[in-house]
């Protein structure tokens, strides 16, 4: 049996998230028409089924090098999935109207506003 610290040691030398010490961990949302979407603090992909404007809420994963993948799923009410510039170094990615849209963004500082965009794609 290991101890939580040989666990926890592991987890940094392999390059792993000490949250749950997995990569490629995917979350799904479906949130109401106008709600946040949330980032778990987790996740490194979040597919978003979005229902009019859903913002991106990135505060429970602001992590230091953390990397998040957000994919727009489609969705109803002509979906949109946005992002609030606060929350970033500079703007934030444009807002994301059609399924298969992707925008990849990684913190730099550990803070809720220290988000900068790595990549965007689209469908």
């Amino acid at each position: 049996m290991t101890t939580t610290n040989e666990r926890v040691r592991s987890r940094f030398e392999d390059g792993k998230y000490l949250n749950d010490g997995a990569r490629g961990n995917v979350a799904t949302d479906a949130p109401a028409n106008g709600a946040d979407t949330v980032v778990s603090e987790d996740a490194d992909t979040h597919v978003v089924t979005a229902d009019g404007t859903n913002t991106v809420d990135l505060s429970s994963a602001a992590e230091e090098g953390r990397e998040v993948t957000v994919v727009h799923n489609g969705g109803a009410s002509t979906p949109t999935v946005s992002f609030t510039d606060a929350d970033f170094v500079g703007t934030g990615p444009s807002n994301m109207t059609a399924a298969g849209a992707t925008a990849t963004v990684r913190n730099i500082d550990g803070t809720a506003s220290g988000w900068v965009v790595v990549a965007t794609g689209s469908a």
